[in-house]
This record gives structure tokens, sequence and C-alpha cells, in this order.
């Protein structure tokens, strides 16, 4: 049997049936990484997710290009796992900003890509909307509430109690159960959409920095600089004047 199936495969050409198959799939988003993290190919359905009109404009692009930085940090060492432990990492859960900014819950799979000479040379990776998901979503739905109620309420109090009321989970089972499936507790995940959120304020307009601290949840200037430095590596200052490093 390995005879036969190697045999097919080798008479095939990968580049056209990567592309090919996952072309024109509606409810699949495909796309390809070199070992440089760029872009080498995507479907029709991931463009017009993001908002782009051919395939040309994200060739060669890295995440940093159409993400925001902690979003993009967060695909990048997904990225560098694959490549670390050279196999497949699979039906994780992402939120991912469409073109308006609406997050979108995904499960995402990532496939290490290999050269005839057994080189790592890429990634292929695989994304459903997860209400197409059916019951590979089940994991997640405890969570769900939670998790929505963090993106739409990030600028006020939330406590990790009030969360798990919402899951109908226990603190300890809450924590655990996020830690799982986000790989991060959730008052990290809080804080982190937080960050994402000030850094959109601070290149997207000229509030003060007291004023877009106290609007994304943090409660004084000195903080909210403490901990923008510490996710970032800059003073929200240093940010804004340059938030491409």
């Amino acid at each position: 049997m390995n005879e036969v199936r190697e045999s097919f495969l080798g008479q095939l050409d990968p580049v056209r049936c990567l592309g090919d198959l996952f072309r024109d799939a509606p409810d699949l988003f495909f796309f390809a990484k070199d070992a440089s993290f760029r872009f080498t190919m995507c479907n029709r359905a991931l463009l017009d997710r993001l908002g782009i009109e051919r395939e040309e404009e994200m060739l060669g692009q890295d995440d940093y290009r159409y993400f925001d930085r902690q979003v993009a940090d967060q695909y990048r060492a997904e990225d560098e796992e694959v490549f670390r432990a050279r196999r497949p990492i699979t039906n994780r859960i992402w939120l991912v900003p469409d073109a308006s900014g609406v997050i979108v819950w995904y499960l995402s799979s990532k496939f290490p890509l290999f050269n005839r000479a057994g080189d790592l040379v890429g990634l292929a990776g695989l994304m459903r909307d997860c209400s197409q998901a059916g019951s590979l979503l089940g994991p997640y739905r405890n969570l769900g509430s939670a998790i929505e109620y963090i993106h739409r309420h990030f600028d006020q109090p939330i406590s990790v109690g009030e969360l798990a009321a919402m899951s109908h989970l226990s603190v300890s089972q809450f924590e655990r159960s996020f830690r799982k499936y986000f790989k991060t507790p959730p008052m990290k995940y809080l804080n982190a959409i937080r960050i994402s959120a000030a850094a959109r304020l601070l290149i997207e307009g000229d509030r003060s920095i007291a004023s877009i601290a106290h609007d994304t949840g943090f409660y004084d200037h000195s903080h909210f600089s403490k901990q923008f430095k510490a996710a970032k590596g800059v003073s929200p200052s240093a940010y804004r004047k340059n938030p491409l490093g």
C-alpha cells in the first residue's frame, strides 16, 4: 500500500495541488508560509476576510503587515512552535480580527512542509470559522460568554470570579480550562486585549496617554505604562512615535 501511495504522490505537482485544492473553498481559510514566516500562498476566502484584492499583494508579507503586533506575536509564536517541533498542531482556537476589526472565532491547524531532502521549508495553515465547526467547538463553548465579555468590556473592571460565573464553572475549573484552551491565564489574556486596544488608540489619534490608559481599563497612567512596556518592549510614548519598532 505504501508503494502505491508513494507512486501516486510522486506524480503530483504539489504547488498546483495545494493551490487548486483550497483556492475557492468558501468555508476554509488556507495559507502557506516559508521558513522566514512570509506568506507564499493564500486562498480567496482568506483574502476576502482580510480585505485584500489580489493574492500578489499578500505574497512576501508577514503577519505584522496585517495584524496588530499583539496578535501577530501570537501567530509568530505558534509558527515557531511548528518549526521547532517539526509536527502539526491541530484544532486550536484563534480569535482573528477581520478587515473591519470584528473578532471572529476560528479553529486553526498548521502543518510543517518539507522538501524532498527532508528539510523544513515552511508551513501550511487551515482555519475554519467556528460557527461552522460543529462538534469541534464543543470544548470551548463554556468559555464563549467569558471571552465575548472580555472583548466587549475590557475597559471595565473584570474579575476571574465574574468570568467563571458566566461560564458556569468554579474559579479553579475556569482558570484550568482557560489555560488549557487558550495557553494563557485569563487575566493575562484580558491584559493583552487591553494593551492591543491601547496600541491602536496610540497610533490612530492624539489623545493623551492618561486618557487612553483610563479608556482601556488601566487604573492609572503609571500602571498602564509599566504593563505596556512589559508587553511591547517600549513605552507608550515611544510606541506612538514608532509603532513598527
